[in-house]
């Protein structure tokens, strides 16, 4: 489906989170804030549908991830759900279909996370995974899984190393230290840092400014900038030339 406001009532189901469209920017909502927005089964479930649809959409420009209610981003993952008695295969076969965090890292439209409070373990994750963050002073971000005797799953390991470096990816990780909001821009982690008040406010004006670009463009512009994170360098460049040249012709066509 190319538009997801064409068909209004495929939200009608959602759960545990929740989908706004604002012009041409959707806001999705991690919805459980009686449970600190943590990712549940249902949760990964839903994303990958939101996910799906908004990247077949030819009128969404820009896509927010927040929380909803001013505590929690998104806590990571459900432990009372992870306690339940599950078979080693059963988990197995649930975790690696659940690839919620991957397909929001491959949307085609650049993405901003707007942290909101607490975003820890995979809640920090789906955060790494949006192309910019703007995160609230009071907010927390971690990687706290070692703490737990576990480790990611969610790309937390190979993504917050291109961020931030090795060293202090590393430092992160096996300390399971928090940043606040005001440190997490210190690091390199967020793009902008401001008051939770004006959190809502601030995202939506770097989203609007964002889809005002020529959406064709900004997309191969995101596709060019996750090459250059897997391509080598003269490959991504020469990549870079026939993107532009595409664009070239194109408006040639158009001025034609």
């Amino acid at each position: 489906m190319s538009r997801p406001e064409s068909d209004p009532t495929w939200t009608d189901d959602l759960r545990t989170t929740s989908v706004r469209l604002d012009g041409a920017v959707a806001w999705v909502t991690l919805n459980r804030p009686e449970a600190a927005n943590a990712r549940n089964q249902v949760m990964r479930v839903e994303l990958q549908t939101i996910w799906n649809r908004l990247a077949s959409s030819d009128q969404v420009a820009v896509v927010v991830l927040t929380g909803a209610g001013d505590r929690f981003f998104c806590a990571g993952m459900d432990m009372k759900e992870a306690g339940q008695t599950e078979s080693p295969a059963e988990r197995r076969d649930r975790l690696r279909a659940s690839r919620d965090i991957e397909q929001l890292a491959s949307l085609p439209q650049p993405t901003i996370a707007a942290v909101n409070g607490y975003a820890l373990g995979g809640g920090f994750e789906m955060a790494l995974a949006c192309d910019l963050r703007v995160i609230a002073e009071h907010a927390q971000v971690g990687l706290t899984e070692l703490q737990h005797g576990l480790i990611p799953g969610g790309g937390g390991t190979q993504r917050l190393p291109h961020l931030i470096g090795l060293a202090r990816a590393a430092e992160l990780l096996y300390l399971g230290t928090r940043l606040s909001g005001t440190e997490a821009l210190q690091w390199g982690i967020a793009n902008r840092c401001v008051p939770a008040n004006s959190l809502e406010t601030a995202t939506a004006e770097l989203a609007g400014a964002i889809a005002a670009q020529p959406h064709r463009a900004l997309r191969y512009a995101k596709e060019l900038l996750r090459q250059s994170q897997e391509l080598p360098r003269a490959t991504g460049i020469e990549r870079e030339l026939d993107v532009l040249l595409t664009l070239l012709a194109e408006h040639q066509t158009g001025a034609d």
